[in-house]
C-alpha cells in the first residue's frame, strides 16, 4: 500500500479538496456511529478531521511519516495489509482516496480482524466530476484517472453486500491551485521533469483559453476573480462482515501489539 509524497506533503494537505457533509452524515446514518475508528491511508488526515468534528475516535493509519507528520494524534505508520492495531479493537474502518494503493484480499482479512461486534468499513472516493465537459478534458490533461463507474464496487471479501452514495459538490480553484493539485497526484510523483513540465504547460494553456470558455458556459468560471468552481462526486461505499463470519471466527494474530507510535 502507498507512496511516499515527502517534499509535496504540506501542498497534499494545501491543496487536496475537504469532503461534503453529506458523505459524513451518510457514514453517520448507516455505521451506527461515532465510536472507535481507524482510517487507513489517512495521510495529513484531511478525512479523519470530518469524523473527528462528529464525535469519532479516530486513529491515522499511513505507511508515509511525511504525511503523518501533519497528522494529529493519534496517528501510527502501518500499511491496509499489516494494520498496527489489536483484534477487534475498532467500530468502523474508513478508507478515504486510498482504496487504488491497496491489496483488497489483504486488506479484507485485517479488516475483519480489527473490526469489532457490528464493525463497518466504508470507502470513500473524491473525484473529478468528469460528467462535466471542461472537467473530463482537465482531467485528462492531469492523467488524473478518474472515471465515472456507478457499477464500480470496492472488493471486499468476506464482507456483506455494498450500500452506495453519491455526493456532488465544487471546490474553488484557480490556474496555480489547479497545478499544485496535480502536482499530488501519483502520475506526477511517478514521472521525470520533461513529462512534469509538459502537464503543468498543458493544464496552464487549457485553463487559460478553451477550458476557461467551456468553464464559464457552465457556469463554473467567474470572470471577475479568475477562479474555477470545480465539480467533483464524493462517492461512499459501506459494508459489514458477512453473519456467516462472526467475530470470534475472524482473523486474529495470537498476540496482537497495540498501536504502534509513527516513526
Amino acid at each position: 500500500m502507498g507512496t511516499r509524497f515527502g517534499a509535496e506533503a504540506e501542498s497534499y494537505d494545501r491543496v487536496r479538496p475537504r469532503y461534503p457533509a453529506g458523505i459524513y452524515e451518510w457514514i453517520d446514518a448507516h455505521a451506527g456511529g461515532p465510536g472507535r475508528v481507524a482510517d487507513v491511508g489517512a495521510g495529513t488526515g484531511i478525512f479523519g478531521a470530518g469524523l473527528t468534528a462528529r464525535g469519532w475516535e479516530v486513529t491515522g493509519v499511513d505507511p508515509d511519516p511525511d504525511l503523518l507528520r501533519l497528522h494529529p494524534d493519534p496517528a501510527v505508520t502501518g500499511t491496509a495489509e499489516d494494520l498496527p492495531l489489536t483484534d477487534g479493537s475498532v467500530d468502523l474502518v474508513t478508507v478515504a482516496q486510498a482504496w487504488h494503493w491497496i491489496d483488497p484480499a489483504a486488506a479484507s482479512a485485517e479488516f475483519l480482524r480489527v473490526l469489532g461486534g457490528d464493525g463497518a468499513v466504508a470507502i470513500v472516493l473524491n473525484q473529478l466530476d468528469v460528467r462535466v465537459e471542461w472537467v473530463l478534458r482537465l482531467a485528462r490533461i492531469m492523467h488524473a484517472g478518474d472515471v465515472y463507474r456507478p457499477a464500480w464496487r470496492p472488493e471486499l471479501t468476506g464482507f456483506g453486500p455494498v450500500e452506495t452514495t453519491t455526493v456532488p459538490f465544487t471546490t474553488e480553484v484557480t490556474v496555480e491551485t489547479v497545478v499544485e493539485l496535480a502536482r499530488t497526484r501519483s502520475y506526477w510523483l511517478r514521472s521525470d521533469a520533461r513529462i512534469r513540465a509538459r502537464v503543468e504547460g498543458n493544464i496552464r494553456e487549457f485553463l487559460g483559453e478553451e477550458g476557461r470558455l467551456l468553464a464559464a458556459a457552465a457556469g463554473d468560471h467567474r470572470e471577475q476573480t479568475g477562479a474555477f468552481r470545480l465539480p467533483y462526486l464524493s462517492l461512499g461505499y459501506l459494508s459489514r462482515p458477512r453473519a456467516s463470519v462472526p467475530s470470534h471466527a475472524r482473523p486474529s494474530r495470537p498476540e496482537s501489539p497495540g498501536p504502534r507510535p509513527r516513526r
